[in-house]
């Protein structure tokens, strides 16, 4: 595929991610938490944009998933996602895809099976039509997750159903869904979040789990997001690092009263 091509491509991905991602999927199981007002504890060392992982080589393979089709459905086939040439981009190859005709293609950041009924809630990241979309390679551009795309859970096929429209309000049947089994490493296996108290521009809720560990923080209103990071020791580039699925957004620079931040690396 030449550059002009596949830059394309991901530009075109790019932008469909932006208009794909109108609401947060509920459907995630939500981890125990206990709200705090962030006690006082010594600085965070980490103030910076945390160390990315070793660099893997062009072609390797980091992840697969095969397809089990809805019951009395005709859909089947895999793919594998492996490294791309540009940094911190990622090829999606199908293998043997076949489904009926008008079916799409959709990441999602959870994983389902063929018994979910539908999928056309939450964020979504919808590669296209199959029939359209042929056998060429998708990609996740470098700004997808900031070159991490394991938040991804499955793939599903999904096509309209009239029926399915006027009987549950689902514009996207699920036809096969396909969990991803990911060997990728996180690409910042570094990155600590140690919470150092309210400051003015950072005086929201923050979220414990059992261990005390920080899992969530709410934002207040005044608050922005520089300020967020430096309360945690970490850089705005990290808060797009763990939060892919954000609203509006993943790398909107406005933090919104009431948003509810993602700050830990197992929940992205």
């Amino acid at each position: 595929m030449s550059w002009k091509r596949r830059t394309g491509a991901i530009a075109a991905t790019s932008a469909l991610l932006m208009l794909l991602t109108a609401c947060v999927s509920s459907a995630q199981p939500e981890p125990p938490i206990v709200a705090t007002q962030g006690a006082a504890a010594a600085p965070a060392q980490n103030d910076t944009t945390s160390q990315a992982a070793e660099r893997i080589e062009p072609g390797t393979e980091v992840a697969s998933a095969v397809f089990a089709p809805r019951s009395g459905v005709q859909a089947s086939g895999s793919f594998t996602i492996t490294v791309s040439e540009d940094p911190g981009t990622y090829e999606i190859v199908t293998h043997d895809l076949t489904a009926p005709p008008g079916s799409e293609l959709t990441f999602l950041p959870y994983t389902i099976d063929a018994s979910q009924p539908c999928a056309d809630s939450g964020f979504r990241l919808s590669f296209g039509d199959i029939d359209s979309t042929g056998s060429d390679p998708h990609f996740l551009p470098p700004d997808l997750g900031q070159g991490d795309p394991t938040f991804f859970g499955s793939a599903v096929l999904t096509q309209f159903s009239e029926v399915d429209r006027e009987k549950n309000d689902c514009a996207a049947t699920v036809i096969a869904a396909a969990p991803i089994a990911w060997t990728l490493s996180p690409r910042r296996p570094d990155l600590k979040v140690t919470d150092t108290g309210k400051t003015a521009g950072a005086s929201g809720v923050v979220a414990v789990d059992g261990s005390g560990a920080t899992v969530s923080y709410t934002v207040a209103r005044g608050d922005t997001l520089s300020n967020i990071a430096d309360r945690f020791g970490i850089s705005v580039d990290d808060i797009f690092y763990l939060n892919p699925t954000r609203l509006r957004g993943p790398q909107d620079p406005t933090a919104y009263t009431g948003e509810v931040l993602n700050l830990s690396v197992a929940d992205r």
